[in-house]
């Protein structure tokens, strides 16, 4: 089974994108700054095949974080606009 990696995909616009990935039965992981906020991400998991996603948490700031958060997956979907990581080169 394929895997997408969603960084910032907890949102109520980026459920739409997670939907379309579970309906195609990929296994999605997303990540969320703070795991313990649970109200952040509770809506995806009544998803259909919600039993594909994976909740990560995650520092979008620290370069190894994202390194490990993305080795495992055949897609990334990067969905923070943030000005600061967009000008920071990862690769």
């Amino acid at each position: 089974m394929k895997k997408v990696g969603i960084i910032s995909g907890s949102g109520f616009i980026e459920s739409d994108i997670i939907k379309l990935f579970l309906n195609q039965d990929f296994d999605v992981k997303i990540s969320t700054a703070d795991i313990s906020i649970k109200e952040n991400y509770q809506h995806l998991m009544e998803l259909n095949n919600a039993q594909a996603l994976h909740i990560c948490e995650l520092d979008e700031y620290n370069t190894t974080a994202i390194i490990d958060f993305v080795k495992d997956c055949d897609y990334i979907i990067h969905l923070n606009v943030n000005n600061r990581l967009v000008s920071k080169t990862v690769f």
